[in-house]
C-alpha cells in the first residue's frame, strides 16, 4: 500500500475470500479550532455573520447653557393722559406716544400733564428679550388700544399681541404709550385703568 496525502483516495481489493471487497482510504488535515477574543474584531456572534446592519450607531449632542442676570422691571411714572372732556364720543381717541407726542384729533384734552409711562429694567445686557404688553384694564368710558414701547431705540415699536424683541442692556428705561378710545359713556371723575409689562428673555 501506498501512502496517501491529505485529500487523495485510492481503491484496494482484497484477494481473500469469494467475494471482492473495497476499501476507500479517504484522508483529510483539520487544524485546532483557535479561540478568538470576544473583544477582538473579529469576534461574531453565532448567527449573526450576516446581520452586520444591526448594529448601532451613536452621535453626541450638546448640551447649550447660558446664565443671566434675573431681569429686574419697575414702574417709575404712569402713563398720563391729564384731564379730558366728558363728553368724549364714542370712537374718539386721545394718544399719548412713548416720546410724550399727543395727538388728540376731536380736541378733548383739557388739561395736562400728558406723558407715556415709564419703566426702569436691569437685564444681562446682548441677550435677546421679548417686551409684551397684556392684562389691559380700561376704565370707565374708554378702552386702552395700540400700545407702543421704546427701549434704548430710537425709535418706537407695537408691543401689545405678541410683543416685540430686542436686545438687552445693563440698564435702561422703557417708555410705553398708548391710545384711549372713548366708548360714549364717560363721566366726571376719575376713571383709570391698568396693563401689564412683561419682559423676558427669550
Amino acid at each position: 500500500m501506498s501512502s496517501l496525502n491529505s485529500g487523495q483516495w485510492r481503491c484496494f481489493r482484497g484477494r481473500s475470500g469469494s467475494l471482492p471487497s473495497l476499501i476507500v482510504a479517504v484522508s483529510a488535515f483539520f487544524a485546532p479550532a483557535v479561540p478568538i477574543a470576544q473583544d477582538s474584531p473579529d469576534f461574531i456572534l453565532p448567527g449573526l455573520e450576516d446581520y452586520d446592519h444591526l448594529m448601532a450607531d451613536l452621535a453626541t449632542v450638546k448640551a447649550e447653557v447660558t446664565f443671566a442676570h434675573p431681569i429686574g422691571i419697575s414702574a417709575v411714572s404712569a402713563l398720563e393722559f391729564g384731564s379730558l372732556d366728558q363728553n368724549l364720543a364714542d370712537l374718539e381717541s386721545v394718544t399719548v406716544a412713548p416720546d410724550n407726542t399727543v395727538t388728540d384729533p376731536a380736541d378733548r384734552v383739557e388739561g395736562g400733564p400728558q406723558a407715556a409711562a415709564s419703566l426702569t429694567v436691569a437685564a444681562t445686557p446682548g441677550v435677546p428679550i421679548t417686551i409684551l404688553v397684556d392684562e389691559v384694564v380700561p376704565g370707565a368710558g374708554y378702552s386702552l388700544t395700540n400700545f407702543r414701547c421704546n427701549y434704548n431705540t430710537a425709535s418706537d415699536t407695537a408691543c401689545d399681541g405678541p410683543g416685540y424683541s430686542e436686545t438687552s442692556v445693563a440698564d435702561s428705561t422703557l417708555f410705553v404709550g398708548v391710545t384711549l378710545i372713548g366708548n360714549g359713556n364717560a363721566a366726571a371723575g376719575a376713571a383709570d385703568g391698568s396693563f401689564d409689562v412683561t419682559i423676558s428673555y427669550q
